[in-house]
């Protein structure tokens, strides 16, 4: 079903980018830093997690070069630990009072955002962007600061969609004949409950920080 759901989202954005006449597109790489907060007194927050993305995204045009939407396909490594103030289970393994869990998770991004460029400055451009950045969640794993376990799935604590702000600002140096370097930094912050923790009702969200490295072309 996953699978299934995955190439209906890439077959879309394909069409779309594909079926305009005016776009961009530009191959990423992204290092990140990333972590989890909690709005309850059950989970603390504990230590980020360095990670990195890599896709492709489109720039599509609205009627003139400052004005355009961004979408396209990313894979990124996310995570974060979580400190447990109460029992819990991961995976069926109990989690007992002050176990601090290290979540990674692999995630394809697909970001919706508008994005404002300034004119041309000698070669130089200026951009900021607003909009969400929707992830799905691949393939995630768990290992606690203890030898009760180590990297077990995790996919029952995660949830396979979540939600976030996306904002940032950046340049991009134009190398000629459609041709461009950017570099910019990006801010996600999520907005729904990343995890799912039978008898805690407390809301766990995704945070990334990254600097975005692209080739336009």
């Amino acid at each position: 079903m996953k699978r299934l759901i995955l190439l209906f989202i890439f077959s879309g954005v394909m069409q779309l980018t594909y079926g305009l006449k005016r776009y961009d597109l530009t191959f990423i790489a992204s290092p990140q830093v990333s972590w989890m907060t909690s709005d309850g007194k059950h989970i603390r927050n504990g230590s980020g997690f360095l990670g990195y993305g890599y896709g492709i995204e489109g720039d599509i045009f609205l009627h003139s070069d400052s004005y355009m939407i961004i979408t396209g396909m990313t894979v990124s490594t996310d995570g974060g630990s979580l400190i447990y103030n109460r029992p819990m289970q991961i995976n069926g393994t109990p989690v007992h009072v002050g176990t601090s869990v290290q979540y990674r998770m692999t995630n394809l991004e697909v970001p919706l955002a508008l994005k404002m460029r300034t004119r041309n400055f000698n070669r130089l451009r200026y951009y900021a962007q607003f909009g969400v950045t929707n992830w799905i969640n691949i393939k995630s794993s768990a290992t606690s600061n203890n030898p009760t376990f180590q990297e077990v799935a995790a996919k029952h604590q995660i949830r396979f969609f979540n939600i976030g702000l996306n904002i940032g600002a950046g340049m991009e140096y134009d190398l000629g004949r459609g041709n461009a370097l950017s570099a910019g930094v990006i801010y996600s912050d999520g907005f729904s409950d990343l995890t799912k923790n039978p008898g805690i009702r407390e809301n766990t969200s995704l945070n990334v920080m990254r600097l975005r490295l692209g080739f336009v072309f």
